[in-house]
């Protein structure tokens, strides 16, 4: 209960902190004014993409998941929409959730099934470098040119970005070794737990075993490359997912298309830092400082563009994790005590 609470505690003071820097300073007379002159029929197609970018999410795991259970990617929506719904609880537990979820539905080891994932993050992260290259590429210039804060703030995320790729590399590599060379790997992680009571250390031994199924994936060269596609493909319908909300605000054409790159690699720098349910806050923070701090749109019109693209993600990923949980009778008890860490074993 302590540690829920003080999850709690933390979430809502990054979603105060972030909210507060988003709109510190705005006119709420204006805010209102570029919420009701906005053109909503362009959120359909935004809407549109964002289910898109679910289906190729459901269908990497898929391929992701094929080496531990071939489970068809219709069965995988479930544990996928009520995992990311589950974002939007402390801690953002979503992860662990959706493991859970899938566990429960097609008989997989939690463990075997939450490496899955891992290995799914670290595409993901791979994605997000890429996108952190082609910023400092395309716009090296007009980040140059950004106040001292900004340039500050440009930094830090640059060093993010370093920081990411040394562990990405040190992960993918002890992944590597726990598939190949499992007897070297298994010996670095009795060393590591050695220290630990014998019970502990033959839990951990046991979660790693299964771990190593999870990763399974390494080994099948044609879904290993299917899994680099499609995060590729997610990641670009993430990035033109952005654009329908620009002509809905009326700045598409002032500032440059590939604009949406800055605002992703910001909003995940900033999510990962600074965890907040449903991406609350630091995704408001990413798009006033992408928009206004970088590209010099009025903050009313980039805070207003930062409510309005997380409605229609969160909304939609809400909407549909709602109504699988209720067609699997999976309750917010059950996800709330699968988040304390009381179910998956």
């Amino acid at each position: 209960m302590r540690k829920k609470i003080l999850h709690l505690i933390i979430s809502i003071i990054i979603i105060v902190l972030s909210l507060w820097y988003a709109f510190q300073g705005v006119s709420f007379s204006l805010l209102y004014n570029e919420l009701a002159k906005a053109d909503y029929l362009y959120l359909l197609p935004a809407a549109a993409l964002v289910m898109i970018t679910y289906f190729f999410r459901a269908v990497r795991w898929h391929y992701l998941l094929r080496p531990v259970k071939n489970i068809p990617v219709k069965n995988i929506f479930s544990p996928l929409f009520i995992g990311f719904m589950a974002n939007m609880l402390p801690a953002r537990a979503g992860e662990l959730i959706r493991a859970y979820v899938l566990g429960s539905k097609e008989n997989v080891r939690f463990s075997a099934a939450f490496a899955t994932i891992f290995v799914e993050r670290l595409f993901d992260m791979s994605m997000v470098l890429l996108m952190l290259l082609s910023i400092m590429f395309f716009y090296a210039d007009i980040l140059a040119q950004g106040s001292p804060d900004s340039g500050a703030i440009v930094r830090n995320i640059i060093a993010f970005g370093w920081i990411s790729l040394a562990l990405s590399v040190i992960l993918f590599a002890f992944m590597c070794l726990l598939i190949y060379k499992n007897e070297s790997a298994m010996k670095f992680v009795r060393l590591f737990i050695r220290p630990l009571p014998d019970r502990f250390g033959l839990k951990i031994i046991e979660l790693v075993n299964a771990f190593t199924e999870g990763l399974s994936i390494l080994k099948d060269k044609k879904g290993f490359f299917a899994s680099i596609f499609f995060s590729f493909l997610i990641w670009v319908c993430l990035t033109v997912t952005c654009l329908p909300v620009y002509y809905a605000f009326g700045f598409a054409g002032k500032i440059p298309v590939l604009s949406s790159l800055l605002i992703l690699n910001l909003s995940v720098a900033l999510s990962t830092l600074f965890p907040a349910p449903g991406f609350l806050g630091p995704f408001q923070a990413a798009c006033v400082f992408a928009l206004h701090e970088i590209f010099k749109l009025p903050k009313e019109t980039a805070a207003s563009y930062g409510i309005v693209l997380w409605v229609v993600s969160m909304g939609l990923t809400v909407a549909a994790g709602t109504i699988f949980a209720v067609k699997d009778h999976v309750s917010i008890k059950e996800l709330s005590e699968t988040q304390g860490g009381k179910k998956p074993a």
